[in-house]
C-alpha cells in the first residue's frame, strides 16, 4: 500500500456529499455496513465524482483491447465494446462524514486493471484483487491519502439466486485507531485472505 502526498485536486472533482457544508457526523461509525456499487461505464451523477478519482486508471483500462472469449464461454458483455464511456468499469465505495470532512475509501474494477484472482467458494462469484484509493474531500477540495488494493466481489451473470446477506462486502470504522476495516463473504463463506485495515492517516 503506497500512501500519497496530500496534494488538492480541482473542486470540479469532489463529491457532491462534500461540496455543501458537512451536517452531522457518520451515526455509529463502527457499525458494520455494506458498500455501495457504482456503475461507471457511462457515468452519471454521484458515479462522476468515483469516475474522477480513477480517471488515470479508466484511461489505462480503455486503452487496452478487452479480453477475448474463454472457449465454450459466452460472449463477453456488450459493456466492453463501448466506442465510448468506461467499458466493464464499476466500483464499490463507503465513506465517513467527519462533519467538517469526509472520507471515501473506493475499489475499483474493470478488465485490465485487477491484478489477482482468489479462490472462490462460489463458481458466480469472482473474488479480485483490484485498485483500491482513499480520499479526503473538505470544502471544494479533495487528497488523495492511500493508492493501494483490495478485493472486488464480481457476481456473474450465470451466479444463482442468494438472499441479500450471502454475498457482501462490509466496512467499518475504527475511531480510536482512525482505521477502515474491511470484511467479504461469499455465499456465507468469510473470505479472511481479503480483509484489511486502511488508517485514514497513513505513516508512511
Amino acid at each position: 500500500m503506497r500512501a500519497l502526498l496530500s496534494s488538492t485536486l480541482s473542486a470540479g472533482l469532489v463529491l457532491q456529499a462534500a461540496t455543501a457544508s458537512a451536517e452531522s457526523f457518520t451515526p455509529d461509525p463502527e457499525r458494520w455496513r455494506p458498500v455501495a456499487y457504482s456503475d461507471l461505464r457511462l457515468p452519471r451523477g454521484e458515479a462522476e465524482s468515483y469516475a474522477s478519482i480513477w480517471q488515470d486508471r479508466l484511461d489505462e483500462s480503455n486503452s487496452k483491447p478487452p479480453p477475448p472469449p474463454l472457449p465454450g464461454l459466452p460472449l463477453p458483455d456488450p459493456s466492453l465494446s463501448y466506442a465510448v464511456g468506461n467499458r466493464g468499469a464499476s466500483e464499490w465505495h463507503f465513506t465517513i462524514n467527519f462533519q467538517t470532512k469526509l472520507a471515501a475509501l473506493t475499489v475499483l474494477d474493470t478488465p485490465n486493471v485487477c491484478t489477482d484472482e482468489y479462490p472462490s467458494p462460489a463458481g458466480g462469484v469472482k473474488i479480485k484483487v483490484c485498485p483500491m484509493r482513499l480520499a479526503v474531500f473538505e470544502a471544494d477540495r479533495y487528497a488523495l491519502v492511500i493508492d493501494g488494493a483490495a478485493c472486488f466481489l464480481e457476481k456473474q451473470t450465470q451466479a444463482p439466486i442468494e438472499d441479500s446477506s450471502a454475498t457482501r462486502t462490509e466496512v467499518s470504522y475504527d475511531v480510536a485507531a482512525r482505521t477502515f476495516k474491511i470484511r467479504y463473504t461469499v455465499s456465507h463463506t468469510e473470505i479472511p485472505q481479503c480483509a484489511q485495515t486502511v488508517p485514514l492517516h497513513p505513516t508512511n
